[in-house]
């Protein structure tokens, strides 16, 4: 193992004896935090058991393989040049020779599937993936009819099934749960590229099980991990960073005072998780005082922006959130949000019913402002700004239902004929009280349509008639 270490003392404290024409001068000393400088092919646990709390490690530019990190408190990680942590290995192939005509190698046997799977992807539970030539396998619930891109993984037997020789191509197999996790306080993780860990459903490749607290993740790309890309806890940052093709999502965030700054979110959840449980861009939970700032999300397979569950106080300001299958931005069964100066268009273009895959939308949550913000309902899909009340429960700051909530300020463009803003309750109750539309501006087409649903379908005039919208402008 390439291994150096550079260490400086520095004095905390003095004294001085003058004595027969000469002084002395003692010093108490402590070390200052050491570096340890790794290079590919070292063990980054093993240093990190040997070193004290709060070491800087520096990985020279290379691959590392199969490397899973438990830091201690206030360690740090940065990579020099392009760094790359692999969280697979490499798998060598012969023909069965139980003369299925397939291709087999044994493989390391992981974990049990975990999550909800849309019905196309029924295997989506299962951590493990394959790789050929760093192209993402489909995989099959059979040997039976293998077609080229697909592959079979026998649990029982830990036995890897390709229909095609794979002599000459590089074979991966995600076989690392995390590149780092624990419950160590203040580590950082900067300039790295985190791949290929087979991080079981709603936890992070980078965080594992958010356990602690802290951590900033600055300048890293977290790419085709099945799981999550970044899972942090309280008092984390995640900024800077790609979080591009993961399994399920991109990120997540939870505790006191996270944040997610100037970050791309993108192409989440390639296994087909289901996306009403979780799956897409983001889902952040139990926060307090979060900030979600300034990223790019676009294009992942669910929600962009989640806010789920007893969330206080959380910030969504400036973020571009486009082209996500489900909601843009969506803060469910929470509290006390502000949703302001984001462009969020495109969103929720599957088949939409009620007002579900709103570009934004507040779910039995209340004490919400959403303003400021750029909203565009794109042809054949999604809702505009969107309040949802129904019966959820109680959490942390009383009963999760959509009242005294303000909308304001906002521009909403209907590209087409679909799309509606406003509220819906299937409570057939009084809780869904408070609630306020006014001084937005919205641009539809001029087809008479019910753009609007103060509980039941509306038209400009019979919206403003129920007390909304009387300083908002419609309809160019």
């Amino acid at each position: 193992m390439t291994r150096s270490i550079s260490q400086s003392r520095a004095p905390i404290g003095f004294g001085l004896l003058f004595s027969l024409g000469f002084c002395v001068f003692l010093s108490a000393q402590t070390p200052a935090p050491s570096t340890v400088t790794l290079s590919p092919g070292d063990n980054i646990q093993a240093a990190v058991t040997a070193a004290p709390a709060g070491t800087t490690f520096m990985l020279a530019a290379g691959l590392y393989r199969m490397q899973r990190v438990q830091p201690k408190n206030g360690d740090v990680f940065t990579g020099q040049g392009s760094v790359i942590l692999n969280g697979s290995e490499t798998l060598s192939f012969q023909l069965d020779p139980a003369g299925s005509g397939l291709w087999v190698s044994n493989a390391t046997i992981n974990l049990p599937a975990h999550g909800s799977c849309q019905a196309a992807h029924p295997l989506c539970g299962y951590p493990q993936d394959l790789f050929i030539d760093n192209a993402l396998q489909i995989p099959a619930n059979s040997s039976q009819g293998l077609k080229q891109g697909s592959w079979f993984f026998d649990h029982a037997k830990g036995i890897v099934y390709v229909p095609n020789n794979p002599t000459g191509h590089l074979v991966e197999f995600g076989v690392q749960k995390y590149a780092f996790a624990g419950s160590a306080s203040g580590v950082q993780v900067n300039n790295l590229i985190v791949e290929k860990y087979c991080t079981p459903a709603q936890l992070g490749a980078i965080g594992g099980d958010a356990s602690g607290s802290g951590w900033i993740v600055n300048k890293v790309e977290s790419r085709w991990n099945h799981g999550g890309g970044i899972s942090l806890g309280s008092g984390s940052q995640i900024s800077h960073s790609f979080i591009h093709h993961n399994g399920q999502k991109g990120i997540s965030l939870t505790g006191v005072n996270s944040k997610a700054i100037s970050n791309e979110i993108s192409w989440n959840n390639y296994a087909g998780f289901s996306t009403s449980w979780e799956a897409g861009g983001s889902k952040f939970w139990a926060t307090t005082s979060l900030l979600v700032q300034s990223n790019y999300v676009h294009d992942n397979n669910g929600p962009g922006l989640w806010t789920d569950i007893n969330n206080v106080g959380a910030v969504y300001d400036g973020n571009t959130v486009i082209n996500n299958l489900n909601e843009g931005i969506k803060h469910e069964i929470s509290y006390n949000a502000i949703i302001r100066n984001n462009i969020v268009k495109g969103n929720g273009k599957t088949q939409t019913v009620w007002l579900w895959n709103a570009q934004i939308e507040v779910q039995n949550s209340s004490n919400v402002q959403v303003y400021g913000n750029t909203v565009e309902v794109p042809v054949g899909g999604g809702n505009g700004i969107a309040l949802i009340s129904q019966n959820r429960g109680t959490g942390t700051q009383g009963p999760w239902v959509a009242a005294n909530n303000y909308v304001h300020n906002n521009t909403i463009t209907n590209v087409g004929n679909n799309g509606i803003s406003g509220i819906v309750d299937d409570t057939g109750g009084n809780t869904a009280v408070g609630n306020h539309f006014d001084s937005n501006r919205y641009i539809v087409p001029k087809t008479g349509r019910k753009f609007w649903q103060w509980f039941i379908g509306k038209d400009w005039a019979g919206f403003q008639a129920v007390g909304q919208e009387q300083h908002g402008t419609c309809c160019n």
